[in-house]
């Protein structure tokens, strides 16, 4: 399916399931309704891209370059984008539960009513990044360094590593919650 290059083209509805891609270019691409589960595309070099409806679960994506990006409606669950360089990129109605970010840099992105449970962000740097009414349930942000992070309106559940989201903005409804788990981290006892 996407052996090489593209660019400026459309594709949709192929299975691809457990494709292997050792490096690709895709510029100016529409890709809908492309099933692309258990794959391996490492080093995918993706510019003015648009994802619809399409399925990257359990894919390996990683050390990739995303720029101009949309992903509206995919489900990618496991999804592997580690040490991949992420910059405007949004991500709209997404299932990106136990997705792979670790080491990752993103820059201008935006999270927006998607499912992220247990999404791992160890060791990530996330500038300028939003999640907005996402759900972020047991998501893992140890070692990640954050500027302009907004988590305003999400569900911060049981987050893993509070104290790495050091400038990060979260309102006052958020705090209450975060309070215990703050607490806990900085080593303060509450009797």
């Amino acid at each position: 399916m996407l052996d090489g290059d593209l660019e400026t083209m459309a594709v949709g509805d192929v299975d691809a399931t457990n494709c292997a891609i050792t490096a690709a270019d895709l510029s100016d691409v529409r890709l809908e309704k492309v099933l692309l589960t258990a794959g391996q595309c490492e080093r995918v070099n993706a510019r003015d891209v648009v994802v619809k409806n399409s399925d990257f679960s359990a894919t390996n994506v990683s050390n990739g370059s995303w720029n101009r990006v949309e992903f509206s409606g995919c489900r990618m669950t496991g999804v592997d984008f580690s040490k991949s360089a992420l910059h405007d990129v949004v991500f709209k109605s997404c299932l990106l539960n136990m997705a792979n970010l670790r080491f990752a840099d993103l820059r201008r992105v935006s999270f927006v009513d998607c499912t992220m449970s247990e999404a791992d962000f160890l060791g990530a740097r996330l500038v300028d990044v939003t999640f907005e009414t996402s759900d972020l349930e047991k998501a893992v942000f140890e070692t990640a360094s954050c500027t302009r992070v907004d988590l305003r309106t999400s569900q911060l559940t049981d987050i893993v590593g509070w104290k790495s989201l050091k400038g990060a903005t979260i309102d006052s409804v958020q705090l209450m919650g975060a309070a215990p788990y703050l607490a806990n981290e900085l080593g303060v006892i509450v009797k």
